[in-house]
């Protein structure tokens, strides 16, 4: 065992690493949104709730047909505390329950994001927690980008193995870099959403195209003769 141990010791090896990136066009985007209700009752919380969601619903299918996808990720109740007074001070009470809902609207063409924005802040969303970029072209340009970054890592392997006066052997092990998250970009529209909502319009905001940046990236061991 002793003897295996040490003939394995003995192997030489290069590793190395490399990467490859290309830009994709933005050909869609998901905005994520949050509506927060209040009620003196959980049934009047989540009415109100219920019809906030329906109007800013119709208004957006309006605008766009009915195209865009949703997706409800939460929809909380929890009542609303309050430190209470007199006899009561240092016992806290409900005064009211809140509704918070959160969702999600994909729209089929990236340009259409401007218009949106305009349309949830007219209609009076609490919040845009943010929007994510997407392309249709993400997932095969990563894969195509793997395959680059691996014939970098074997054009790097056999630069340093000539310097070194040896001969590049098999592949002994492959590591891939991190998956590329999607690019996710928090949106700063606290003024012009003021701006719109004492304005009563729909006002679209400008949004213009672009193009993402996607990274691959391989570490490899080679085998040295």
């Amino acid at each position: 065992m002793d003897a295996a141990r040490g003939e394995m010791e003995s192997v030489r090896t290069i590793r190395v690493h490399a990467e490859a990136e290309a830009a994709v066009p933005i050909d869609r985007a998901v905005v994520r949104f949050a509506l927060i209700s209040e009620g003196k009752t959980p049934g009047e919380a989540q009415q109100r709730d219920e019809c906030r969601f329906g109007d800013i619903r119709k208004r957006v299918d309006g605008e766009w047909g009915g195209k865009a996808a949703w997706k409800t990720s939460e929809i909380r109740l929890q009542p609303v505390m309050a430190e209470g007074k007199g006899k009561k001070e240092g016992k806290e009470r409900t005064i009211a329950y809140r509704v918070t809902r959160r969702e999600a609207i994909e729209l089929a063409e990236f340009s259409q994001l401007g218009g949106l924005l305009a349309v949830l802040f007219a209609a009076g969303v609490d919040e845009v927690s943010g929007v994510e970029w997407l392309s249709n072209r993400l997932e095969p340009l990563y894969r195509e980008l793997l395959g680059k970054a691996l014939e970098k890592a074997r054009g790097k392997a056999e630069l340093l193995a000539k310097a070194a006066g040896a001969q590049l052997g098999p592949v002994l092990n492959i590591q891939e870099g991190p998956e590329p998250a999607r690019p996710l970009s928090r949106l700063e529209l606290e003024g012009a959403a003021s701006g719109v909502a004492q304005q009563g319009t729909a006002a679209v905001f400008p949004v213009s195209g672009g193009e993402m940046r996607i990274q691959a990236s391989v570490q490899v061991v080679f085998r040295l003769w």
